[in-house]
Order: structure tokens, then C-alpha cells, then sequence
């Protein structure tokens, strides 16, 4: 017998539509990723242009401000300081 699974090992129906095969990619796929890409896209120039405008209000470089809002949500201002340490080093 030849019964294909209906369900993933998860619980979720299978759309074989959607399922890999030899390296093509379905149109439905590729347009998921597309749109997906352009809400990124959109979402993070609505970041750069808030991290601008309040760097901008408090006298600050916007990379400076971007750098350490990157660094308090990845949990690693530890290492900005270190690169900073670095920097001032290399700048006399």
C-alpha cells in the first residue's frame, strides 16, 4: 500500500504543494517570503527613521543610539563597552 502521510510529525497537515522538492520553490512560497521581506523592510525604516529623529532630540549619532538599543535587546552591552574600551584605545 501506498498511503502518503496527511499529517507532519507536529500535528500539521501536509499541503504538498508546499512540500520540497529537488530545489523548487513554490510561487505561494516565494511571495510568502516576499511579503514577509517587505514588512521587514518597512518595519526597520520605521526604526531607523525613530532612532534618528530621538538621537537627533537628545544630541546623540543615530548609529551611537542604534548601537545601544541593538546591544540592551541582545543582552550584550557588556561587549559594547569592551569595543568601546577599544575604540577610545585606538583613538588616543
Amino acid at each position: 500500500m501506498n498511503d502518503l502521510p496527511t499529517k507532519h510529525s507536529d500535528g500539521t497537515p501536509v499541503d504538498f504543494a508546499l512540500e520540497p522538492s529537488d530545489g523548487n520553490i513554490p510561487e505561494r512560497v516565494i511571495n510568502e517570503l516576499r511579503e514577509a521581506y517587505a514588512i521587514a523592510k518597512d518595519h526597520a525604516q520605521s526604526y531607523a527613521d525613530a532612532a534618528k529623529a530621538r538621537a537627533e532630540k537628545y544630541k546623540l549619532k543615530p548609529g551611537a543610539l542604534k548601537k545601544y538599543i541593538a546591544a540592551l535587546e541582545n543582552d550584550s552591552t557588556d561587549d559594547l563597552r569592551d569595543e568601546l574600551s577599544d575604540l577610545e584605545k585606538l583613538i588616543g
